[in-house]
């Protein structure tokens, strides 16, 4: 492998376009198969979409966003990105971006939601799960192994439950401690990253290698990033709650070291095997 691109530096190469939007070449080593990682697409369309929020939005906290992966995008090509407003409201603002290649095909399209804070009584927290082991009895990950897409080489990753795919594992759900390697990126990005950093759980219960896909991506945002200390490992809670025909539904819940619960995202996962 050539000398990898950190998180922060890729995000760095947004430029403007001519006439309108953005323009990123993403490095091979941030490929999942054949196409960008999600987690890098959802920042990049994040960064986008921050660029053209109205000027009173600007420092709005990301609330939620739903991605929907319509094609690969690929690596070491470059990508334009489409970014607008769609609604301003007072506390909340609405914004799309879509990803595409020179052909003007859209690959990627994400619609986030923006907001500030309101004011309410109802405040209940998720409670974090017992992984029953610490970060250094964890088992490693096999990053750099043939059956390893590329990017998972920009994070360290040890699961504390479940297994590595194809091994026959029991039941559709891990737990796995996972942090960048990039410690200078931006914590919303980074968040972001992480969130959609492990495969699916069904991998792990297949004895042999076939492929997987996520179809749409959505994610609440519960705690402000700000509070992730990116040299922390953060605990990921992943379960398919239901699969067929080919077609899984789970959720990922990601925890920071103070227990706190920072994002719930919500997958539709093609599996083809």
């Amino acid at each position: 492998w050539p000398m990898p691109t950190g998180f922060s530096q890729v995000l760095a190469t947004i430029e403007p376009c001519a006439g309108s939007g953005f323009s990123v070449t993403v490095p091979p080593d941030w490929l999942q198969g054949r196409t960008v990682f999600g987690g890098m697409q959802m920042a990049l369309g994040g960064r986008a979409m921050r660029a053209v929020l109205p000027l009173q939005a600007a420092a709005m906290p990301l609330r939620s966003a739903q991605m929907t992966f319509v094609g690969p995008l690929l690596g070491g090509t470059p990508i334009r990105m489409k970014a607008e407003t769609l609604r301003s409201g007072k506390t909340t603002v609405h914004a799309r971006c879509d990803l595409m290649h020179d052909d003007g095909k859209v690959a990627c399209t994400v619609v986030g939601i923006f907001g500030g804070p309101r004011e309410s009584r109802f405040v209940k927290e998720m409670p974090c799960p017992e992984p029953g082991v610490s970060v250094e009895d964890a088992s490693r990950s096999v990053a750099g192994s043939p059956l390893s897409p590329a990017f998972l080489r920009h994070f360290e990753v040890r699961v504390a439950r479940g297994a590595q795919p194809y091994s026959g594992y029991a039941e559709p759900r891990s737990l796995i401690y996972a942090r960048l390697r990039d410690r200078e990126c931006g914590s919303e990005d980074a968040l972001l990253a992480l969130a959609d950093v492990i495969p699916t759980p069904v991998l792990s219960m297949l004895v042999e290698p076939a492929p997987a896909s996520s179809v749409n991506w959505m994610i609440e945002v519960l705690r402000d990033p700000a509070y992730l200390d990116l040299h922390d490992w953060v605990l990921i809670d992943t379960e398919v709650r239901a699969g067929t025909a080919g077609y899984l539904s789970q959720t990922s819940v990601l925890y920071g070291t103070d227990g706190h619960a920072y994002s719930v995202s919500h997958q539709t996962v093609a599996v083809f095997g």
